[in-house]
């Protein structure tokens, strides 16, 4: 298949500032660029006075004509901002307010290229693999992980799975098993690391960071290492032994061989699961990740065609309002109490199930003894207890603390050994 021009300009560009950028991407990564159809050619003529180039239902003046329901509903925004089309790349203001916060937690931010908006997380995952990951292609990742991941890298990309244990000898994260699975595997590399994680709800310590980040750096010491931080429950950590930063920070500017790339949103660290805004950016040279910005644009135009424009001007508003740093650790402290009631509820030991290791985010993650069925323990507890859990892997049973109420912690757990003991 012929690669067109466009692609090959942004290519040969990419190729002048850090060629191992250029090596590192997807066939379909190197096809991918933004363009010069109908959003650009808008674009270019936004402020012209009669403009008849994108296809909004306008005025005639650059202001939407809404039906009143939903011009009612939405009275306290601006028409324009509630009604027209996002840019392709997302919102300006929503970019580079989101760049921001991240700036002010960490000031190696500074360093990194404004992201583009997605449409969740999982859209920003897909974008990301999409340029770099290939069919045929290997993903390093603990053996715990999010079961949409093989939808993304084995179903849609056709690639292959290389897990290693999520917990070290100590309990903690076991960075002797992503050293060994790192060796393991000749010329350019992928890995993918979410934390707090889904689906045992862990947060390595400050040090377990560091750690990870230097072995990372040091595994792209004489190949590309690609490096997906999926960072979806990014800052909801309740334990002070835990680490509230992203995996994101330690690699910046690292190696012009580590090729970092941050997924993150508003899902949950703003609990606006409706609104499916994301963010992705790429911590490589500025000039670089522009390049990156333009090819992913091409993705979203040739896919979802755009993103939502009214869910990330909320998302503007809400890290605009001086209430915001508040109401994220009211937020914060609501799960909190119920992850405090649910460690205390699985405090004592139990025939069923070993509790794994679980300080941050959502989650629980229980393995059942031998002889137990996961899957089977669950469809008994939703017909005989009126419980719901999700069975992972066959063996484990993963709570959701996120969405029950503290009180209930309590008799889900006694609902589930009344269960587990009829076996």
């Amino acid at each position: 298949m012929t690669t067109h021009a466009e692609a090959l300009d942004r290519n040969a560009r990419i190729q002048a500032i850090n060629p191992v950028v250029l090596e590192a991407l997807s066939p379909l990564g190197h096809r991918a660029f933004f363009p010069k159809g109908i959003p650009y050619q808008a674009g270019q003529a936004k402020a012209c006075a009669i403009n008849a180039t994108i296809g909004q239902i306008t005025d005639g003046a650059g202001n939407p004509i809404p039906l009143a329901p939903m011009a009612e509903k939405l009275a306290g925004l601006n028409p324009k901002d509630a009604f027209l089309y996002a840019p392709i790349a997302g919102r300006e203001a929503a970019r580079k307010i989101w760049h921001a916060k991240l700036v002010k937690e960490d000031a190696r931010m500074e360093k990194v290229g404004l992201p583009v908006a997605g449409a969740g997380v999982c859209h920003a995952l897909n974008m990301a693999s999409e340029l770099f990951f290939a069919p045929g292609d290997t993903l390093i990742l603990p053996d715990l992980y999010w079961d949409n991941y093989e939808q993304v890298f084995q179903v849609r990309l056709q690639g292959d799975f290389m897990p290693f244990p999520f917990y070290g000898a100590d309990g903690g994260f076991n960075l002797e098993g992503l050293k060994e699975k790192l060796a393991s595997v000749p010329g350019k590399v992928h890995v993918l690391l979410n934390f707090p994680s889904n689906p045992n709800g862990y947060s390595p310590t400050p040090e377990e960071l560091v750690a990870i980040g230097n072995v990372l750096v040091e595994a792209a010491a004489i190949r590309p290492v690609v490096v997906y931080c999926d960072d979806a429950y990014h800052g909801l950590v309740f334990e002070p032994s835990a680490t509230t930063k992203s995996l994101f920070f330690e690699l910046i500017d690292r190696s012009p061989n580590l090729i970092p790339l941050k997924c993150d949103g508003a899902t949950k660290e703003l609990s606006f699961f409706g609104g499916r805004v994301s963010f992705l950016h790429f911590g490589v040279d500025k000039a670089i990740a522009e390049i990156l910005v333009d090819k992913c644009m091409g993705l979203i135009r040739s896919g979802l065609g755009g993103t939502v424009g009214l869910s990330q001007h909320l998302v503007e508003l809400e890290l605009q309002d001086e209430r915001h740093e508040a109401e994220f650790e009211r937020l914060r402290l609501i799960l909190a109490g119920r992850y405090q009631r649910l460690k205390a509820a699985l405090a004592k030991p139990s025939p069923y199930w070993t509790v794994y290791p679980f300080n941050a985010g959502c989650f629980c993650l229980l393995k059942l003894r031998d002889g137990l069925d996961a899957d089977q323990i669950r469809q008994q507890l939703i017909a005989e207890e009126g419980v719901g859990v999700v069975s992972q892997q066959g063996n484990c049973i993963r709570i959701a603390f996120c969405s029950i109420k503290e009180e209930s912690v309590v008799p889900l757990i006694e609902a589930l050994e009344r269960v587990c003991a009829k076996h």
